[in-house]
């Protein structure tokens, strides 16, 4: 059994048949609710008051053998009938770091504020509940759940794409994450460039070996993610390597071959780990993929800054004047 809870008001086509086709199934309790507006002044600008669609929802996961629960943001246009029939939004799946819930990662980076004076119309973002995962697929005993890239890669996109009016092309599905869950982003993301054609990271543990080395009182848990040996070299759980194997697959003309996003802060603690993974992806010369270095330490404040570069770039939303100011 599965629960949803929706604000939203009921004027658009393809959420109702979203939601007739639920309560056919029988899968979801649907409760609804009224819109919910952000409004707010930037700068001496007077910025428009948008409506945002919030939504909540829990089921029983049978990749990850429990309960688990995603909180999304849905753009104004499917609250207000300004969807075109049969048109898809692209998607944006957010992965928070290690012990973030998915709504409170919503209020924490203020994702509902990117709705203001900015018209979210294609677009829908979703967060999930990680539980310091590292978005892996667990081994050992664990393998029966914990399968948290099966999840990333299969269930989620399964049960999103079911309810809502979303994309199924990769070119307008990413991933995105902060802390451990930049790693995860990175992680299904680049080996799964069938599913997402946008990647991005902020603040990432992108190096899993040297996250490995430095956190010796966590080496049980990373047993149980990968493996007894965690000797990761030349394995999807090596970013590095995988990048690799995308860049000389892109130069033998393979298409699927996702764009990569990078930012992290100049007085972060995961900055080597960060500045080691922007060294290997600028020498390879196949892969499209574009950095920013934000003033700041780890944390809230420049994962905010991070998640509205992100949406700019994914979105292509960004003036030109921001264009010639990233670093690429």
């Amino acid at each position: 059994m599965c629960s949803f809870s929706f604000f939203f008001a009921l004027k658009n086509n393809e959420i109702a048949r979203s939601l007739i086709m639920a309560r056919e199934l029988q899968l979801y309790n649907v409760n609804l609710a009224q819109n919910v507006f952000f409004s707010g002044a930037g700068k001496g600008k007077r910025r428009k008051i948008m409506p945002a669609t919030i939504v909540q929802g829990e089921w029983y996961s049978e990749a990850l053998g429990r309960p688990t629960q995603i909180s999304g943001l849905l753009p104004a246009n499917l609250s207000n009938g300004r969807l075109q029939p049969g048109r898809k939004l692209k998607t944006i799946y957010l992965l928070p770091g290690a012990l973030s819930h998915s709504e409170a990662v919503l209020t924490e980076m203020n994702l509902a504020s990117y709705f203001e004076g900015v018209d979210l119309a294609d677009a829908a973002i979703f967060c999930v509940t990680p539980t310091f995962s590292y978005y892996v697929d667990y081994q050992k005993e664990y393998r029966y759940a914990h399968q948290y890239f099966t999840f990333m890669t299969r269930e989620l996109i399964e049960q999103t794409r079911t309810l809502f009016p979303l994309s199924d092309k990769r070119e307008d599905t990413a991933i995105y994450g902060c802390s451990v869950g930049g790693y995860g982003a990175y992680y299904c993301g680049l080996n799964r460039p069938d599913v997402y054609g946008h990647v991005g990271a902020q603040s990432g543990m992108l190096d899993m070996k040297w996250a490995i080395e430095a956190r010796p009182f966590m080496t049980i848990k990373h047993q149980r993610q990968f493996g007894d040996n965690l000797d990761i070299s030349g394995k999807s759980y090596d970013l590095f390597h995988v990048a690799a194997e995308l860049d000389r697959e892109a130069s033998e003309g393979r298409k699927e071959i996702p764009r990569l996003f990078q930012s992290w802060g100049e007085e972060d603690y995961l900055a080597v780990p960060n500045e080691n993974m922007h060294a290997h992806l600028k020498s390879l010369k196949n892969l499209d993929y574009t950095y920013k270095v934000i003033p700041g330490p780890h944390g809230w404040g420049i994962h905010n800054e991070g998640v509205n570069l992100f949406l700019d770039w994914f979105l292509a939303d960004q003036k030109k004047g921001d264009e010639e100011s990233w670093q690429r």
